[in-house]
């Protein structure tokens, strides 16, 4: 597979007072892109180096989606690896490249990605090729061959988050991702907030306050 530099939107820390800020990578849903979720940053802490990466294929809704078009009647159902493979690889490749461009590590990185973007970030942080500090699945839910690999990395923590009137996805994905990822002793915490698919502005707000707790910020 060739190399595929994907379209990303970034902000470097508004306030430079640490000499490694911690690098937090945002992750669209389906037919969005990195526009959609990077209009959150202004909630975010000044600290924080932001990136927000688009996906690789066009959606049949407009905007672009993280899993290869299938034929799953529920699309949200993804059983077969082939849908993110490729993506997969795609976005760990451009990942590390931004972090050896910017001069980091992966420990000093998050992962929050939403609905598509969720499941996308529960793939990188459980695989074990990067290793980041916290991984923040929102809306989302873990695909199904997920859970039959051989091996789950148990080095990030997770905070899997998902609105109490979701019209798109049933909480219940998230509290079966939950339910997986601690029978796997993954260090695991749930919370729900009000609303529908969307985020909203408690949820960011209390996702910001747990990374910045997570990485030790002052």
């Amino acid at each position: 597979m060739n190399h595929q530099d994907l379209p990303f939107l970034e902000r470097s820390p508004r306030d430079p007072s640490l000499s490694q800020p911690p690098l937090l990578v945002l992750l669209h849903g389906r037919a969005a892109e990195a526009k959609t979720i990077f209009s959150i940053e202004g909630l975010l802490d000044p600290r924080l180096h932001v990136l927000a990466i688009r996906a690789p294929y066009e959606s049949e809704l407009g905007g672009y989606e993280w899993f290869h078009p299938g034929t799953d009647e529920t699309r949200e159902e993804i059983k077969d690896a082939k849908r993110f493979n490729e993506s997969e690889a795609i976005l760990l490749e451009n990942i590390q490249s931004h972090i050896t461009r910017l001069g980091m590590e992966s420990n000093d990185l998050f992962l929050w990605g939403f609905s598509q973007g969720a499941a996308m970030c529960q793939i990188l942080g459980l695989r074990g090729k990067l290793k980041p500090m916290g991984v923040v699945p929102m809306s989302g839910f873990l695909p199904t061959p997920v859970r039959r690999w051989h091996e789950w990395s148990r080095h990030s923590k997770f905070l899997i988050a998902h609105g109490t009137n979701d019209e798109v996805l049933s909480q219940d994905s998230s509290l079966a991702a939950k339910s997986f990822l601690e029978s796997k002793g993954v260090d695991v915490e749930y919370h729900e907030y009000k609303g529908r698919h969307k985020m909203t502005l408690a949820s960011v707000a209390f996702v910001n306050d747990w990374i910045k707790k997570t990485a030790k910020l002052p």
